[in-house]
């Protein structure tokens, strides 16, 4: 049935002819996006089963029950009818496999790269990663909702270092329709961005700032502890450990070790020897490659303004020790970190660029 896709594949290869010949991208970069958008064909039934990734059929159905009017057919939670809604106003003409939603999310990466090119002038390194990163290509290329987190957690990111608040509140606001958490770590970053920014008003009074901050969540502190903790071991059981061996979290020093520990790790999840299929295996090697490309990224910011750079650090390590904290199943680390990974990268490099008019680690050559 892959010719019902035809038209889909269509459409996003016309938006890349259509903004190579108006001049927003160059000739090798529409090249590798039309070569990137046939993806969707070589995964699922392919490359692997679709039921190795089972929820894309909640994705699917919902989706493709909202195409044709049976508004009334939904099993599904919230959060996934939520994103299937989504989903299924994206302009693309047909719902009808479950490779339909990959060239969905294609046609969404496809135009944020163009508008970031055009737009926000990412060059170099940046670009090329968020071309070739093999998690975003993987999980931009099945029916699930991982492109839209990443969608609106990038826009408001971008629009916040732009200072125009509003706009990126406004676009992170769909986050809390099918990914409450996340929303919730991009008003931290919020709140990070205004405490270390030398031309924001929060960084003349950082320190009132921060005690402030403290002392609003100091009477909260235990239950969201609490909740964490119930968060943990629910996806521990999930995970197939056992109840009796869990070990729970219930002072807040317990909660800054295991988040500091679980930071790295969540980060280098799966290791080598910790691979259990041949996608988990290649998935650890990818992670080394991140590591040090994120290294590579971080040293040759803070060249530029140590600032920048530490605070992405921050927000790195504190996002990704968050979700260290309650997430166990490889597969599921990878899908949830993959989005950080790609803010983080494209937010240092535009913010480094907006502020000081270098594109970073682009020194070698020119794209």
């Amino acid at each position: 049935m892959f010719i019902y896709d035809i038209p889909n594949i269509l459409a996003i290869l016309i938006v890349i002819f259509v903004s190579f010949r108006v001049g927003l991208i160059p000739l090798w970069l529409s090249f590798f996006l039309c070569l990137l958008a046939f993806t969707p064909f070589l995964l699922n039934d392919v490359l692997f089963p679709a039921k190795y990734m089972p929820d894309q059929f909640q994705y699917y159905n919902v989706s493709k029950g909202i195409r044709s009017f049976a508004l009334d057919s939904f099993s599904e939670s919230t959060t996934v009818e939520n994103a299937g809604w989504m989903l299924a106003l994206i302009p693309l003409p047909y719902i009808e496999t479950i490779q339909s939603l990959g060239f969905f999310n294609r046609f969404m990466v496809t135009v944020l790269i163009i508008w970031l090119y055009s737009s926000k002038n990412i060059r170099g390194w940046p670009l090329l990663f968020m071309l070739f990163y093999p998690s975003l290509l993987l999980y931009s290329s099945l029916t699930l909702r991982d492109t839209l987190v990443l969608i609106f957690m990038i826009l408001p990111i971008i629009f916040f270092i732009e200072n125009r608040r509003l706009l990126a509140l406004i676009t992170a606001f769909p986050l809390l329709l099918f990914k409450f958490q996340n929303f919730l770590l991009i008003i931290v970053f919020f709140a990070a961005h205004l405490y270390f920014s030398r031309d924001s008003f929060v960084y003349r009074y950082r320190y009132m700032f921060l005690i402030i901050v403290i002392a609003s969540l100091a009477p909260f502190l235990m239950t969201i502890i609490e909740i964490l903790d119930f968060s943990r071991l629910n996806m521990f059981i999930d995970d197939g450990g056992r109840p009796n061996a869990y070990v729970h979290m219930r002072t807040i020093e317990d909660f800054i070790i295991i988040a500091m520990q679980s930071a790295p790790y969540f980060l280098m999840k799966p290791l080598p020897w910790e691979a259990n299929s041949f996608l988990t295996f290649l998935q650890s090697f990818e992670n080394i490659l991140i590591l040090i490309f994120l290294s590579f990224m971080f040293i040759r910011t803070s060249k530029v303004d140590k600032q920048i750079a530490f605070k992405w650090l921050v927000y790195l390590f504190a996002a990704l020790g968050i979700y260290g904290l309650v997430v166990y199943n490889f597969g599921t680390a990878v899908r949830y970190k993959f989005p950080f990974i790609v803010i983080v990268i494209v937010g240092m490099a535009y913010e480094l660029y907006l502020k000081h008019g270098k594109l970073i680690l682009n020194k070698d050559f020119k794209l």
